[in-house]
């Protein structure tokens, strides 16, 4: 992959040079570019941090896993499965971590790892996705994109359970 970097990167140089374009002053304007992006961003990024972190220490997690635990012992599937599912539009490294958590524990072929990685790859870091790209392009209404983003990881939750359920239990 370096190479095939190196070597599109040799061929706009070169490109660069047959046409006499000022490489150095573009290049400059580039990183001008880049950075006046990074400002903008980063801003809305550290927001959204502070909002992640906000939703792990107050115990909201932990309040919705306490009143939905009773479904999910009825259905043998453990408390962990509705953290990563709501960890998931949140955080990807937050969810990522706690399916490295169910290899662990279970075993990369066990049907809880298995319903978790569904989860996993089912559904997108859709606060990320809304806060972060709706930001750059300097997008204030996001319209339904939110909602829709919200009900289409639910929908994969509950749609990796019940593949779960018809096949494993």
């Amino acid at each position: 992959m370096n190479k095939i970097i190196f070597i599109l990167l040799l061929c706009v140089f070169i490109d660069g040079l047959i046409k006499r374009v000022p490489l150095f002053d573009y290049f400059i304007e580039g990183v001008k570019d880049a950075f006046q992006l990074f400002k903008t961003l980063l801003t809305t990024f550290m927001a959204f941090m502070i909002f992640v972190q906000l939703l792990q220490s107050s115990g909201t997690i932990d309040l919705l896993s306490h009143f939905l635990s009773p479904l999910l012992n009825l259905l043998h599937i453990p408390i962990d499965i509705l953290v990563l599912g709501l960890l998931r539009p949140v955080s990807a490294n937050a969810s990522l971590s706690y399916l490295y958590s169910f290899y662990e524990i279970f075993g990369v072929d066990h049907p809880l790892s298995l319903l978790a990685t569904l989860i996993q790859s089912g559904s997108d870091t859709t606060f990320y996705v809304v806060t972060l790209y709706f930001s750059s392009i300097h997008m204030k209404k996001t319209r339904y994109a939110l909602p829709i983003g919200l009900t289409m990881d639910c929908l994969s939750v509950i749609f990796a359970i019940i593949i779960y359920l018809k096949m494993f239990v």
